[in-house]
């Protein structure tokens, strides 16, 4: 089979939401995100994505990355990235790793596709067949009191299943407080909780908050602020018992090495559809296991970067801590059908979920299940 890439095709997707929804920093009513297929010249495809920055990633595809990739190799997905990686010039943490994460997503898909095998195989093998999740969210949402749903949210979480949950906080270091002492009541403490704040808040909020929360038995603290603000990480690390999390923002491998050197992160979140994609997600994954410090990918967008995240975590070292035992995968169960229309991705009873055993993500993607939340649509060859 040739295996030289032919064909890349870009698909901005789109779907509006039944309701405004968001975090402490910022709301949504809709859901965007680009996927890529590339095809060979013996008939193999690959899908890949990035969702932050649909159209502009799409864009520097069109012009610059993608003709780059025509006539490569998907057997050699490193070898592909360190060529797209001579176009990170001045861009070296943004835009560039965004749609490099896309099609290095893509080429490893193909690269497990053409050999009949599952991502993770071709990733250094799956360690695990199941991974254990935790739920991302509630959401907050407009309103006098943006917390008045999560309990509500909180019981359909644990009625579908889920063991632990990350919820979203911010507005204030008393109220976030108050709604984690209300969350650790409802849910026992068998149940595992973590607090997201968005990048939200300073460095006294955090402090704060982390003070008043002492006793909630969280796992992690994540993105207490602003994600390149290494000086004030340092000082919430340095005053706070709480493990910190962080990483999602955070683009290409020299990101993860300056927080990982200045001790900031307990636990590691890259995200593979903006990273930098597979290939630098296990560069960064090597990286944190030098520093014993577990990963738990970032998963957001659609099926693509779910069903990849999944395939990755499942190669990642097994990294206990006090009470829990890594790596968590996180699973958006908000509304989502750039996931759910294209993937089906049911927990167990123990709230794990299954790794994909079909050749590469394990998904099959059609026209017609793009179709209805298409918005534009580019082709190289």
């Amino acid at each position: 089979m040739d295996t030289a890439v032919d064909r890349i095709e870009l698909f901005i997707l789109s779907c509006k939401l039944p309701e405004t929804i968001g975090n402490a920093a910022r709301f949504f009513d809709r859901r965007e995100t680009l996927f890529v297929r590339i095809t060979t010249r013996g008939g193999a495809v690959g899908w890949g994505e990035t969702w932050a920055m649909a159209a502009p990633a799409a864009a520097l595809i069109q012009t610059v990355l993608g003709p780059a990739l025509l006539g490569e190799d998907v057997r050699h997905p490193q070898k592909t990235w360190r060529k797209l990686s001579r176009f990170i010039v001045n861009d070296r943490r943004g835009l560039t790793h965004m749609a490099i994460s896309a099609l290095d997503m893509a080429v490893w898909d193909a690269c497990a596709r053409s050999a009949g095998v599952p991502l993770a195989n071709k990733l250094g093998g799956a360690l695990r067949e199941r991974l254990s999740c935790y739920v991302s969210g509630p959401f907050l949402k407009p309103g006098a009191d943006p917390y008045a749903h999560y309990g509500a949210d909180i019981d359909g979480y644990l009625a579908q299943g889920f063991r632990t949950i990350k919820i979203r906080a911010g507005i204030g270091s008393g109220a976030d407080a108050k709604l984690v002492a209300e969350t650790r009541a409802q849910i026992g403490d068998g149940i595992g909780l973590m607090v997201d704040l968005n990048e939200a808040g300073d460095v006294a909020q955090a402090l704060d908050f982390s003070h008043r929360a002492a006793d909630a038995d969280l796992i992690w603290l994540e993105e207490p602020i602003l994600h390149d603000d290494m000086p004030g990480w340092k000082r919430i690390a340095a005053g706070t018992g709480m493990a910190l999390a962080g990483g999602e923002s955070l683009y290409g491998l020299p990101g993860f090495r300056d927080a990982l050197c200045a001790g900031l992160f307990a636990v590691a979140q890259p995200d593979l559809a903006l990273c930098g994609g597979l290939t630098e997600g296990l560069r960064i994954a090597t990286l944190a296991e030098a520093f014993n410090v577990p990963i738990a990918p970032h998963v957001w967008g659609g099926a693509i970067n779910f069903n990849a995240s999944l395939h990755y975590a499942a190669t990642l070292p097994n990294r206990t801590r006090p009470g829990n035992r890594f790596p968590f995968f996180e699973y958006d169960a908000s509304f989502n059908p750039l996931r759910s229309a294209f993937a089906e991705c049911p927990l167990d009873d123990d709230g794990q979920v299954a790794v994909p055993t079909g050749p590469g993500l394990g998904i099959e993607i059609t026209e017609a299940q793009l179709a209805p939340f298409l918005s534009a649509r580019h082709e190289l060859r």
